[in-house]
């Protein structure tokens, strides 16, 4: 029975979210189909079971000690620290933790996780955006809002989700038990430690990591590739790497330290709470308890078990510590823009309710005098333009490389290409409907006719994306990742710095001057594998749920 300390729902509710959670943690209950599994029509309890189902799946509540009642009040208290925007809301927060499960478990991402850290993941996923007020870092730094103040206009929005989401832990003391519980697994992990993680796996969600974290995808890939070779041929005699070889390895980059003082980890550097270390150290290999996901396998760290048998497999790559911490950023960040992935009525939903906060925030910043931020002036873009901007620089590059490390994430590229032909469709109504118009506007007197126009696809320098503010540099390149059937192309900045990367006055011509309809191969650039990346590069019939 689910018993409440610091909130209060109903009986009838508790009884919906312990029957969802009983049903969902089931070891015999199938999950699939998450990508088709709409949660917008999902009431506050049901959403509240889902999650403390897939939760226990996870084994959540276990690996740091906690009951479902504890986590159910601490998640009751996640979602009144959300607003009711239009988008980001509890239930966007609940559709990325949703998107994080089917990644984890779906696309074998846990094959390279600890339980530590899937917990630390989930949570994170949870708590990323609560506080969030509807307008975006770009709105807060203009305005100069006292938000903006607080956190010196360094990711302001993500930093102040990671408050909230320090003084929930704090106030629910949910990792009260992590350390001893932790130790148990052969995980052994202090509170700091995990709460250092969870700060930056939240504040990776800025946009403006975007391409780095695209870029340590690529990497990662490339280590896994040349482990697997290196370990293929380590019975065959070999030359030693020449100097070149050595200098060409790809490494796996901290976000945070390409900003230098100007990152926003600064600010948490100096709270009790933080310990800039690596988090989630494992001091050995030692054999753990079977993960609830996986009932008869034993959960290595960093290794693959096969769950209906004992016979235990190593993965082909043993992740470094800070490593596992990049591979959770990358995967949150694929879950928070991956609303493009779903299936056309989903992702169209998703769509309308990004569009009616862009454009509140278009009314606000003119009421305030401040220039309007692309993408939100609702005179001057449309649905399909936004919709599709997002979906072929944003989205598709990133997960191109998402899709040649974890190759069964192809189904999302399947489904984003299905989507792109919708939005063209309603692209090509919007311009028939728009040529009627003009036709008809033709026979009116000309004092009749506004003076300002609406411009359907208007070119500008920084684009608007749900997740905040990205910008499109210079130099954009078509780039190769991956092997065989896992071979990927994606678009990728080209040799530039951090700071070049997010010089808000440049941005492709190429860019500029595309239109919506023309495909991206289009785009005329060098072709440069990605299979050894120099240093001094940066870039960055199954049961439906219901």
């Amino acid at each position: 029975m689910l018993i409440l300390r610091h909130n209060t729902l109903s009986s009838e509710e508790l009884f919906t979210i312990e029957r969802k959670m009983l049903k969902i943690a089931d070891q015999n209950y199938e999950v699939n189909n998450l990508q088709h599994f709409n949660i917008l029509n999902k009431s506050r309890a049901e959403l509240y079971g889902y999650i403390l189902g897939f939760s226990e799946r996870m084994g959540l509540c276990n690996s740091i000690g906690v009951t479902p009642s504890e986590f159910l009040d601490f998640l009751v208290d996640v979602d009144q620290g959300y607003l009711p925007n239009a988008y980001h809301s509890f239930y966007h927060a609940v559709d990325v933790a949703l998107a994080l499960y089917q990644m984890v478990y779906q696309y074998d991402v846990e094959s390279y996780l600890s339980r530590i850290d899937l917990a630390a993941l989930f949570i994170a996923g949870l708590c990323h955006d609560i506080g969030h007020p509807g307008k975006n870092n770009n709105y807060q730094v203009n305005l100069k809002t006292e938000l903006a103040k607080n956190y010196s206009n360094k990711s302001a929005l993500e930093s102040y989700s990671c408050t909230l989401t320090m003084d929930l832990l704090s106030k629910h003391r949910l990792l009260r038990h992590l350390e001893q519980t932790s130790a148990s697994f052969g995980l052994r992990t202090t509170e700091p430690e995990m709460k250092t993680a969870i700060i930056k796996m939240i504040l990776a969600t800025d946009m403006i990591f975007h391409y780095e974290l695209q870029e340590n995808s690529a990497n990662l890939l490339e280590l896994i590739v040349d482990y697997e070779e290196e370990n293929y041929k380590k019975h065959k005699p070999s030359l030693p790497p020449t100097a070149e070889e050595i200098e060409d390895e790809p490494e796996m980059r901290d976000i945070f330290s390409s900003q230098g003082t100007e990152s926003a980890i600064d600010y948490f550097r100096k709270k009790s709470y933080f310990e800039d270390s690596i988090p989630l150290y494992l001091k050995n290999m030692s054999q753990l308890s079977a993960s609830p996901e996986r009932v008869e396998g034993v959960d290595y760290l960093g290794m693959n078990h096969v769950a209906k048998n004992m016979n235990n497999t190593p993965s082909s790559y043993i992740m470094e510590p800070q490593q596992r911490l990049i591979l959770c950023q990358i995967v949150l960040h694929a879950a928070d823009i991956s609303n493009a992935l779903r299936p056309w009525p989903i992702c169209k939903r998703w769509s309308d309710l990004v569009c009616e906060e862009f454009f509140c925030q278009g009314e606000a910043e003119q009421a305030n005098g401040l220039p309007i931020s692309p993408n939100m002036d609702r005179n001057q873009v449309s649905q399909t333009t936004i919709g599709l901007q997002f979906g072929d620089f944003v989205v598709s590059p990133y997960f191109e490389v998402f899709a040649a490390l974890f190759p069964k994430a192809v189904e999302l590229l399947n489904t984003l290409a299905e989507n792109r032909i919708e939005w063209l469709k309603m692209e090509q109504a919007l311009a028939t409907y728009e040529e009627g118009i003009k036709k008809e506007s033709e026979t009116l007197p000309t004092d009749m006719l506004p003076d300002d126009r609406p411009i359907i696809n208007p070119t500008g320098r920084r684009v608007s994306v749900a997740a905040g503010m990205i910008v499109i540099p210079d130099e954009l390149e078509e780039r190769t990742v991956g092997s065989g059937k896992n071979k990927r192309k994606y678009w990728s900045v080209r040799s530039v710095s951090h700071s070049e990367a997010l010089d808000t006055q440049k941005i492709p011509e190429a860019v500029c001057r595309r239109k919506s309809e023309e495909p991206m191969r289009k785009i005329k650039t060098t072709i440069v594998p990605i299979r050894k990346p120099t240093k001094k590069s940066f870039s960055v019939n199954s049961q439906r749920l219901n």
